[in-house]
């Protein structure tokens, strides 16, 4: 499958758990779901995100440490339900510290480009 394709497949997942299931926050804001030219950074714009808002839970030693977030590659597995918790504002849980509508925006503009390791 094409990485144009997949990421279609993927949003369009995405999109549809969070029609089905809701969402936590009441205010979860109407994302793009285009990916913009260039793509956000991993290095500069979402590592910065994810370090940020993540990583209390998704690393070595956190609650879901299976699901380590503190490397590229730890990320790049799990990018289909990233994708699907930022874009339906499930993660992070209620009451943690929120992303900014900006951050969610870029986070899930990488996932949509294909989550490229630049």
């Amino acid at each position: 499958m094409g990485g144009r394709v997949r990421c279609r497949a993927i949003l369009s997942a995405a999109v549809l758990l969070a029609a089905c299931g809701g969402s936590e926050s009441v205010n979860c804001p109407n994302l793009s779901t285009t990916c913009p030219s260039p793509a956000p950074s991993y290095a500069t714009d979402v590592r910065p995100i994810l370090n940020a808002r993540c990583t209390t839970c998704h690393s070595p030693g956190g609650q879901e440490a299976s699901r380590d977030f503190t490397t590229y590659g730890g990320v790049f597995q799990q990018r289909q339900a990233v994708l699907t918790q930022a874009y339906s504002c499930r993660m992070p849980p209620a009451g943690n510290a929120q992303p900014t509508t900006q951050e969610r925006q870029t986070l899930v503009a990488w996932l949509v480009c294909g989550a490229p390791n630049n």
